[in-house]
């Protein structure tokens, strides 16, 4: 009961919040999308408080004079959904692909409001530490209804996971705990708040532990990997690759034997059932593409598509693509990959230029933000030879803050003031100018 009121209170907050800065509409959008209070609990779901939310928050955007801002993140965010939108006249299953494309464009509205709102540095971090704070929920949770005895039973293991279809797979949960981290470590460093610092390192152990009892192997070998790679990356390296190895090592000692032995099977793969499943359905995936080379079988349609017709095996298994690559040939065929690698490439080079234009003095978390969102998208990269995660909303939630900031700390610098008589000579700032127009 008190869990409902607390949620009531927060919606309520939001909506009243949201009638005077349409920011905080969107802040209550990001907590909704997260928690799922209509699914966890049924007294929410008649009220369609998602919709409600969006739809105020785009009114009052507009009636506040609020404009929309397309930085290229966000341009390339919106041709792969164009793809997608592409995929559907020839797809295998015409109105499944129909209804996924209306729900990756909650995905995409919510990107495009972040941009829209989060329009300075400061709400940018406020952005940044509300997404901490609702990973660390799901985390938080998770361990609770593990401790209650409440998980998954798959593959040996007792595996952690959340109460909604936002954590409710142990793959899912792990890969967002995963690629949260390091944007939760932001927060750890100098010139932030000394409390701030301790709360925060805090809530990295609580999903550090979460993590390892998902008994998702993939995630946690793209946490080796972020480590790895953020050692050798830091200035500081001949102190951080012991403290990261170290750090192994001591989660691994106190790790329960279960699993350990699920992470160590990453070796013997050629036993694993799952595993050769996953082959077949790359299989699949591969004539999905060379059947529709365009613009493949249709957004959502992977896993209908690999049962009805392209499971290569005798008996028929409807298995979905189990890797971002085959489902991005398989789905969407050369316009997704076209698109979606447009998108990737401009998102790093938008990371590359927010890194070159950090100065000394400015705050610790905007001049590594670049670094951190790096190493969650190569989290996701490297976990997506195994996991079909394409439309996760990670990816665009992550161009929308790397697009947002761009614009935030892009503003060119006031002109040099007129001589007397000059100033009608000055030509008028055209009215896009420093949003990254090139």
């Amino acid at each position: 009961m008190i869990q409902e009121v607390l949620i009531a209170v927060g919606l309520i907050v939001g909506l009243v919040g949201c009638l005077s800065d349409p920011f905080f509409g969107m802040l209550t959008l990001m907590g909704i999308n997260m928690i799922q209070p209509g699914e966890l609990y049924p007294i929410f779901a008649p009220f369609h408080v998602e919709r409600v939310m969006a739809l105020l928050t785009i009114v009052m955007v507009f009636a506040k004079g609020v404009k929309f801002r397309f930085p290229r993140p966000s341009r390339w965010s919106l041709i792969f959904y164009g793809a997608t939108v592409a995929s559907v006249p020839l797809a295998f299953w015409v109105s499944n692909a129909f209804a996924n494309i209306q729900q990756f464009a909650k995905t995409i509205i919510l990107s495009l409001l972040l941009v829209a709102l989060a329009s300075t540095p400061r709400r940018i971090r406020t952005v940044l530490l509300l997404f901490s704070v609702l990973v660390t929920y799901l985390s938080a949770t998770s361990l609770v209804q593990y401790f209650q005895g409440n998980f998954q039973f798959r593959m040996g293991v007792d595996r952690a996971v959340g109460l909604t279809n936002a954590s409710n797979n142990p793959d899912t949960l792990g890969l967002t705990i995963v690629t949260a981290i390091p944007l939760m470590f932001l927060f750890t460093l100098k010139t932030n708040p000394s409390r701030l610092r301790w709360l925060m390192r805090g809530l990295v152990v609580m999903n550090l532990w979460a993590l390892m009892l998902t008994g998702s192997r993939g995630t946690v070998l793209a946490m080796v990997l972020t480590l790895a790679l953020t050692a050798l990356v830091c200035k500081k390296r001949m102190l951080v690759i012991p403290l990261a190895a170290g750090l192994c090592i001591a989660i691994w000692a106190v790790l329960p034997t279960q699993y350990k032995d699920r992470y160590a099977s990453v070796g013997n793969l050629k036993d694993d059932a799952s595993y050769q499943n996953r082959l077949l359905s790359w299989q699949g995936g591969w004539h999905m593409f060379l059947d529709h080379p365009l613009t493949g079988v249709g957004i959502g349609n992977y896993t209908a598509a690999n049962g009805a017709k392209y499971w290569p095996a005798p008996r028929k298994v409807y298995l979905n693509a189990h890797s971002i690559y085959f489902q991005t040939i398989g789905e969407l065929g050369l316009v997704g990959v076209f698109a979606f690698s447009g998108f990737l490439v401009v998102l790093f080079r938008t990371n590359g230029e927010l890194r070159r234009s950090t100065q000394a003095n400015d705050p610790a978390w905007r001049r590594y933000y670049p670094l951190a969102c790096n190493l969650s998208l190569i989290s996701m990269l490297y976990t997506g030879y195994a996991y079909h995660d394409l439309y996760r909303t990670t990816w665009y939630f992550l161009a929308a803050l790397s697009g947002a900031l761009f614009l935030a700390t892009s503003t060119p610098p006031a002109p040099l003031a007129a001589a007397p008589g000059e100033a009608e000579a000055l030509p008028a700032q055209p009215h896009w100018a420093g949003i990254g127009i090139r």
